[in-house]
């Protein structure tokens, strides 16, 4: 990737959400193995962390940051109380790529043209109507 160039690309946004399916995929299947499946359950998540921590630094996005701390928190949170069974961590990747690819979206101008051609503006012939 140029370095120049910063944020996802929509075939990098779903690589990222099937990598995560696939690894919580893999973490639901060795919660069935009684001890040994939790605690390898729980290196998958470390795994998955130092993965996407990597790949969205490679792209320029923060992963671990304030402004996403609630959805980490509440990814935890569910991870926590479904023993790893919900995919969760698929479900806080997902809301991450698709936010950042959203604001990169909107940022570059092509929303914002559209609402600028909807919005009427206010120039001399506006204002001389609305007197």
């Amino acid at each position: 990737m140029n370095p120049q160039q910063k944020g996802l690309k929509s075939a990098t946004v779903w690589l990222m959400v099937g990598v995560a399916l696939f690894l919580d995929g893999i973490q639901i299947l060795l919660q069935f193995i009684p001890l040994v499946g939790q605690t390898l359950g729980w290196l998958i998540v470390g795994v998955e962390y130092g993965i996407y921590i990597f790949w969205f630094r490679l792209h320029g996005i923060s992963f671990l940051s304030m402004k996403r701390a609630p959805t980490l928190g509440i990814g935890a949170l569910i991870e926590t109380a479904t023993a790893g069974i919900f995919p969760a961590f698929t479900a806080v990747v997902a809301r991450i790529a698709f936010t950042s690819k959203i604001k990169e979206v909107a940022g570059s101008g092509s929303i914002g043209k559209v609402v600028g051609s909807i919005r009427p503006r206010m120039d001399s012939k506006n204002t001389e109507m609305a007197t």
